[in-house]
């Protein structure tokens, strides 16, 4: 990067357009730090901003136009021979082709600001053949923005850019990702309008119109929504105090409590506590309740389907989530296992086998003493984590994320249940 620096003091807008244009042809050049640099240069009245901005764009445009005509001359026979080689193959190629003509143009434009997605967003286009000009309105504005949007911040911040440069790098990644999220968001329910409106005229005429029907899901719907609720606000609140490391005086207090009640002598019914989180525990938790939903014999599709969605969508929101903490929060001293994986783990599974329990038995004082032992091993696990010194605040954020995801997941499966019974009703 320095020897770039110094190109670019010497040759000026030539290093900067090239560096746009190779770039964007597969190398690894971080354009990112160059465009803030010559922001701040521009700040300093030794470039100029405007001769800048479109030196990079062009440059950009041109790479990203090479990179189109590359994947256009190589095509689906090149992936359908070397594909499966770079896990491109001819399946996935066809899959990638009907998505990315469905919405690919959009996103193209902020595909540009992700490092990684913006090298072969050109490639793709070219190879599943998006047309030339269609491919240069999007591209092009997707480029000029990039290239603008970090010269104009080093141009803003001037000198001070060194500080801040990491720290605006993640949250623009941070951004683009959840906008890309929105827009999926937004063609997803677009595709599915019909159905979703079915679905709410169905819910709104058995919620006023026939109020006293089906008041039991009704009221387990109502349940679960408040505790999505509660739980998603607890999720916030600790967020908040994460970020602003205020968990320490209660990380001291619970861990002096915990470890004046349970001395060495408890060693070895912690550890037995604490396997609770071991993957054959787990994994038998988990078989018991596929039995029970079998056992059950009623919507044991659905409940399979959302019991699976759930633990591997758990897996995915974990990892998504400790991956967002610590790409924001890289460098500063802050927990590496917030929130706790396994507390995550061990309260979903048991959370779901608790619900099934619950909600295909009759019996009041039964489900009465099941949320009790679920609520004391819940608490006994808490306990051995401190003891085997996990922080608390990590062992409640697995808790309190886990039940977020549990109560959405729960909510989703009993609306559609209803929706199911109400469908079958009115037929």
């Amino acid at each position: 990067m320095t020897e770039l620096m110094h190109l670019l003091n010497q040759y000026g807008y030539i290093v900067i357009f090239l560096s746009l244009m190779l770039e964007l042809i597969i190398l690894p050049i971080p354009n990112e730090a160059l465009l803030s640099y010559v922001g701040v240069l521009s700040f300093q009245g030794e470039m100029n901003i405007i001769f800048v901005t479109i030196f990079a764009g062009c440059g950009a445009a041109v790479g990203a136009t090479i990179s189109y005509w590359i994947g256009y001359k190589l095509g689906p026979p090149f992936f359908k021979k070397y594909g499966h080689y770079i896990h491109m193959g001819p399946e996935k190629m066809e899959k990638m082709e009907k998505w990315y003509k469905k919405y690919g143009k959009i996103l193209l434009v902020f595909s540009f600001f992700i490092p990684g997605i913006r090298h072969i967003a050109s490639i793709i286009s070219g190879v599943i053949k998006l047309p030339l000009r269609q491919f240069m309105i999007f591209a092009y504005v997707g480029l000029f923005l990039w290239v603008a949007t970090f010269i104009f911040l080093g141009y803003t911040l001037g000198p001070t850019w060194e500080e801040y440069a990491g720290g605006i790098k993640k949250w623009l990644v941070l951004i683009i990702i959840v906008i890309g999220i929105i827009v999926l968001c937004y063609f997803v329910l677009k595709a599915n309008r019909r159905y979703l409106i079915e679905a709410l005229w169905l819910i709104f005429d058995a919620t006023f119109k026939r109020f006293k029907s089906f008041l039991k899901i009704k009221l387990l719907i109502l349940t679960i929504l408040a505790l999505f609720v509660t739980f998603f606000t607890l999720m916030v609140g600790i967020v908040q105090n994460f970020i602003s490391n205020e968990f320490d005086h209660f990380n001291t207090i619970v861990n002096t409590i915990v470890f004046s009640l349970f001395n060495s002598h408890w060693q070895g019914i912690m550890n037995s506590i604490h396997h609770l989180s071991s993957w054959i525990l787990l994994g038998s938790i988990a078989l018991l309740t596929i039995i029970g939903i079998v056992v059950n014999r009623k919507h044991i599709g659905l409940e399979l389907l959302f019991f699976s969605t759930t633990l591997i969508g758990l897996f995915v929101f974990s990892k998504g989530i400790h991956w967002i903490f610590q790409f924001l929060f890289h460098g500063i001293h802050i927990s590496a296992n917030f929130p706790n994986t396994a507390s995550m783990y061990v309260m979903c599974a048991l959370g779901y086998f608790l619900f099934m329990l619950i909600r295909h038995h009759r019996n009041y004082q039964f489900s009465v003493m099941t949320s009790l032992f679920f609520v004391i091993i819940l608490v006994s696990y808490f306990i051995s984590g401190i003891y085997f010194h996990i922080l608390p605040s990590d062992l409640i954020a697995g808790y309190v994320f886990s039940a977020v995801w549990l109560c959405g997941m729960l909510l989703a499966l009993e609306t559609f249940r209803f929706l199911s019974i109400l469908k079958k009703g009115g037929e």
